[in-house]
């Protein structure tokens, strides 16, 4: 089984132009077709692993590469293959320009400009695939916005419990702190490989979705 988890800024929609055989696509809730939980609380990792009915390999996207990480520190037996595509991590000491980032998104958020939000998500994430990317960040910010509690996660990921084989790739035009994220992604975590994704930034799979593709099959092949 191989299962795509979406960028924190898109949903499943960011899939359509990568064609990975077999693969199935989750949606964490509070995107695109799948609504927030009426509770309010979002447990993305406790909700793709128990859309699991087996071992699998998951592929994850920025936010959703941190989802997957997070499956496969703490179930290492239930996740075969990883691949984190520009993935975040939650101890990460962040640059002035993306702390900067974030408080702008969180004031425009305050404010309620939904509007303002998605169009600094769309022009630091995804400048060049702005008119993708622009919807499902808006859609996303609507479904979230009635959401009173904070976002379960973890504070950090014991990477060296992972024991899933692991393919670590960054977009080569991706911001140095995803970069920095990267190199030690595959330093700390046992049983994995780097690749840097020519041409492409911060979301490869919509960027570059055949490049990418190719680069994931041949990793799950065992070709690399």
């Amino acid at each position: 089984m191989r299962v795509l988890v979406h960028a924190g800024i898109c949903d499943n929609r960011m899939w359509d132009s990568f064609e990975l055989p077999g693969a199935v696509r989750h949606e964490l809730r509070g995107y695109g077709q799948t609504p927030a939980p009426p509770s309010g609380e979002l447990r993305h990792a406790d909700d793709l692993e128990a859309a699991l009915d087996g071992p699998a390999a998951l592929v994850g996207a920025s936010f959703g590469g941190l989802v997957c990480l997070e499956v496969a520190a703490r179930r290492p037996g239930l996740v075969t293959d990883l691949v984190l595509l520009d993935a975040p991590l939650p101890d990460h000491d962040w640059s002035r320009e993306i702390l900067e980032y974030m408080d702008e998104e969180e004031r425009l958020l305050e404010a309620g400009d939904l509007d303002g939000a998605t169009e600094l998500n769309v022009a630091f994430w995804a400048p060049t695939a702005a008119e993708l990317v622009r919807p499902m960040q808006r859609r996303a910010f609507e479904l979230q916005a009635a959401l009173d509690d904070e976002l379960e996660g973890p504070e950090a990921i014991a990477l060296g419990v992972v024991a899933a084989h692991t393919l670590v790739a960054v977009g080569e035009r991706d911001y140095d702190d995803f970069h920095r994220i990267a190199a030690r992604l595959a330093r700390e975590i046992p049983d994995a490989e780097l690749a840097v994704i020519e041409g492409a930034g911060h979301l490869p799979a919509l960027e570059q979705p055949q490049r990418t593709a190719a680069l994931v099959e041949a990793f799950l092949a065992g070709q690399t």
